[in-house]
């Protein structure tokens, strides 16, 4: 195995082995070690958007809007152009995902008296890098899937998108949810995310019949479908009593906790079980753990 087939090996390695963050930036950190450049940026966005996600190595040093700005021959999947960057040689290589709607720019840049590594093997090199990357993203993407298949409770089935509705994966379950062929690769969602979801602390919303949760994902975003569940037609309130009730607190602790009277809460409480038409704390005990083994835990 030459060094060029053992960089590209250790890359798919690195993607099945770190999250796909991680793999983001430790294999621009491989590719710069083995081909000796200073710095590596990686810009992986939708086709005629600006957001996407930008990674560097080893600190940030090049902005989207230079990146954007590079001009490249079009109608191939793989172009390289050099890039003089302030006293560096800088190699740069633009490559459309086979998926489809994705297009990544890694932008590398040498020192002035270090040789260029050949286009050819740039564009090989890149082109792996790129490709190991989406299967990295897939295989995070994938996870509540395999949950289920095991049997075991999920948080529903999951995609990744920029704030513009770029899709960057989607589990099989997510496109069956919205009703998507197979055989035609769905490459923008089909609904805005609203403003509301597109912060730090993320939120849900609704889709025809579909719940969706969004949280941040480095510059991305998560996205969890779900179907309808029975607490979703209580209005927000009840949702808080009956995961109180669910959790076992008493009539008395809710109403302390909520600064309302007692009669309100048994109010409450009357209206919840009429609702999901249930008799039976137990029932709505079962009711809220399904709804908590549904909601993705916060991020780490």
């Amino acid at each position: 195995m030459d060094s060029t087939d053992e960089l590209i090996h250790g890359l798919y390695r690195s993607a099945v082995d770190d999250e796909w963050q991680d793999y983001r930036g430790k294999a621009l950190a491989k590719v710069c070690e083995r081909l000796g450049a200073s710095s590596a940026a990686w810009w992986s966005r939708g086709i005629g958007t600006r957001g996407g996600e930008l990674t560097q190595h080893p600190t940030p040093h090049v902005t989207v809007e230079a990146l954007d700005a590079l001009v490249f021959q079009t109608g191939r999947q793989e172009a390289v152009i050099e890039v003089p960057v302030r006293g560096h040689n800088g190699l740069a290589v633009h490559y459309a995902h086979r998926d489809g709607g994705i297009v990544s720019t890694v932008l590398l840049q040498f020192p002035l008296d270090r040789k260029l590594v050949s286009a050819e093997t740039l564009r090989r090199i890149l082109a792996h890098l790129v490709e190991a990357g989406a299967l990295a993203l897939h295989q995070f993407i994938r996870r509540d899937d395999w949950l289920q298949a095991m049997g075991r409770a999920n948080r529903g089935s999951a995609a990744m998108a920029d704030s513009e509705g770029t899709l960057f994966a989607a589990s099989e379950r997510f496109l069956e949810m919205l009703d998507h062929a197979a055989e035609t690769p769905m490459v923008r969602l089909p609904f805005d995310l609203p403003e509301a979801v597109l912060g730090e602390e993320g939120g849900e919303f609704v889709h025809g019949p579909l719940h969706l949760r969004v949280r941040r994902s480095g510059q991305l975003y998560l996205i969890y479908a779900r179907k309808p569940l029975p607490l979703d037609s209580l209005s927000p309130r009840e949702q808080e009593i009956a995961r109180a009730l669910g959790n076992g607190k008493t009539l008395k602790s809710i109403a302390r906790q909520y600064g309302i009277a007692v009669s309100t809460v048994a109010n409450h409480t009357t209206r919840i079980y009429r609702k999901l038409a249930i008799y039976r704390r137990e029932d709505l005990i079962d009711l809220v753990r399904m709804r908590a083994q549904t909601s993705p835990g916060k991020k780490k």
